[in-house]
């Protein structure tokens, strides 16, 4: 996986039609996009979960999959049907159950997604270090999963950065309030993959505000490296 900073495009809607509307505001430009999928349990007030309709979208080999449900096992073949560019589902989905390693087995053997693994606010790092072994990257959650525009938890400033000097290959996602004030925090604590909502559809151009986040987490990157 390239670990170069990239920001990710998360449409969060309740209808396939509002999800195309964003989706082909920037397909074009993005590298990935992301689709928030919550089933109203786990997290959210339940938004549109016909995975496989998702093939409809156009560039749709740039999908970006974040799981925000409650039974993962339930999704898996709706997931190893679309074959995403990338998945991530929550540790914390799977408490109580075995499935992680059935989920995560199934869609390495049976896609070409790479595969991400994510943590709420509340959780501990240390729980995803016995998975390292099933995913490419983690995801860090900067407020709990399933509704956007909610305040920071400043705690997850602190858990990349420790996350970055444990694993510093590991490449680093993170979701929750990503706009133009937390780029560049986020990509000096270590963060390689900021997916933002509600800084890119909520006011103005789409475009021009994922243009102006890509500007702002580029330079954020670039001084890091000096």
């Amino acid at each position: 996986m390239n670990k170069d900073v990239e920001i990710i495009p998360a449409i969060l809607r309740q209808t396939f039609e509002a999800i195309q509307a964003d989706w082909e505001r920037l397909c074009e430009a993005a590298d990935h996009m992301q689709i928030d999928i919550t089933d109203g349990i786990f997290a959210g007030e339940g938004t549109w979960r016909d995975i496989r309709r998702f093939k409809q979208l156009m560039k749709s080999e740039k999908i970006e999959l974040h799981m925000m449900v409650h039974t993962p096992a339930h999704y898996v073949d709706d997931v190893v049907d679309l074959n995403p560019a990338r998945c991530v589902f929550h540790l914390e989905a799977f408490t109580g159950t075995d499935d992680l390693a059935f989920v995560y087995d199934k869609l390495r053997s049976s896609t070409q997604s790479e595969l991400g693994l994510a943590l709420n606010p509340d959780s501990p790092a240390q729980r995803l270090e016995e998975h390292l072994a099933k995913i490419d990257y983690v995801l860090f959650m900067g407020y709990n999963p399933g509704w956007a525009n909610q305040p920071i938890q400043p705690s997850v400033f602190r858990k990349i950065g420790a996350w970055r000097d444990a694993h510093p290959d590991v490449p680093i996602a993170v979701d929750g309030h990503v706009n133009k004030e937390t780029v560049e925090p986020y990509v000096r604590a270590g963060a390689n993959m900021l997916c933002a909502n509600t800084a890119i559809f909520g006011r103005g151009d789409p475009t021009e505000n994922y243009r102006q986040l890509t500007l702002l987490a580029q330079a954020a990157a670039a001084e890091k490296s000096e």
